[in-house]
C-alpha cells in the first residue's frame, strides 16, 4: 500500500488539527431558540400563565433535558417553570413550543405542550424568565426596567453580543389579555429585550407545537360588560 510522503502527512495533520481548534461547534438541536411570548396573568389570575418559545431554525426540537427558569429582579431565588421532560414533533423554523399553567389552559382552551408552574406573583414588577440546558443561558427575557438590577448576559448563541438587557421597561403583564412579545421574525437574533420587545395589540394569541392557536380571553366586569385592563378598574367597583 502506498504511504504519504512524511512531509505532506504532517501538513495534512496540522491542517485537521486546525481545523478542529478553529472552526466553531455546530448548532445543536436546541440552542436556536427564542423566547418569543410571556404572560403573568390573564385579568388579574397571576395564577393563568405562559411562556412559548419559538424556533430560529429547522429541527430545534430535542428539548429533553432542557428549562425555562423564573428569576427575581436581581437574577436570584430561581423557580423552575418547567423542566423539559420530552422532545417535541414539530421542529419546523418557527415552530412554538408552548409551556402553560392549567388556569390559562382553561381560560384559553389551548392545549400547552407542557405545563408550567407559575412564576411568583412578586416576580412580575421586575424578573427575567431564562431558557437554559442547566448551565448555559440560550435566551433572556427580563422586564422591569431601572427596578431590574440582574444579570442579562448568557451565550452568543442567540444575541451576538451575548448581553440581551436592558430590560423591558414595564413589569410583565398579568391584568389584561396582553402579552409581551418579541416583535422580530422566527429567526432573529436577540439585541435587547428593552428595543425587541413590546406588549401586543389587542388580546395575545398563543400558539402550541401542533400549531393550535387560541386568543387570550378579555376582561370582563360583574355586570358583562368589558375591559381591556384590570388595572383600570376603579377601587370604587364592587
Amino acid at each position: 500500500m502506498p504511504h504519504l510522503p512524511l512531509r505532506l502527512a504532517v501538513v495534512l495533520c496540522a491542517s485537521l488539527l486546525g481545523f478542529l481548534v478553529l472552526s466553531p461547534p455546530a448548532a445543536g438541536s436546541f440552542h436556536l431558540m427564542q423566547i418569543e411570548q410571556a404572560i403573568g396573568g390573564i385579568c388579574g389570575d397571576v395564577t393563568a400563565q405562559a411562556v412559548q418559545l419559538r424556533m430560529r431554525a429547522a429541527g430545534q426540537n430535542l428539548v429533553d433535558n432542557r428549562a425555562i427558569d423564573a428569576l427575581d429582579a436581581n437574577s436570584q431565588n430561581a423557580v423552575a417553570v418547567v423542566d423539559f421532560d420530552a422532545d417535541v414533533a414539530n421542529a419546523a423554523l418557527g415552530a412554538r413550543i408552548l409551556v402553560a399553567t392549567p388556569a390559562f389552559e382553561a381560560a384559553t382552551g389551548l392545549t400547552a405542550d407542557f405545563v408550567a408552574s407559575p412564576i411568583p406573583a412578586s416576580y412580575l414588577a421586575a424578573g427575567q424568565v431564562l431558557f437554559v440546558d442547566g448551565i448555559n443561558i440560550y435566551w433572556s427575557l427580563s422586564w422591569g426596567g431601572a427596578a431590574f438590577l440582574g444579570d442579562t448576559t448568557g451565550l452568543a448563541t442567540n444575541d451576538a453580543d451575548g448581553d440581551f438587557g436592558p430590560p423591558w421597561d414595564g413589569v410583565l403583564p398579568s391584568t389584561s389579555d396582553r402579552a409581551l412579545l418579541f416583535t422580530g421574525p422566527a429567526n432573529a437574533l436577540s439585541t435587547s429585550n428593552s428595543v425587541d420587545y413590546a406588549l401586543t395589540v389587542g388580546s395575545a394569541v398563543f400558539t402550541n407545537n401542533a400549531g393550535a392557536s387560541a386568543p387570550v380571553p378579555g376582561c370582563v366586569f360583574g355586570d358583562g360588560f368589558e375591559s381591556a385592563d384590570t388595572s383600570l378598574w376603579s377601587s370604587a367597583v364592587p
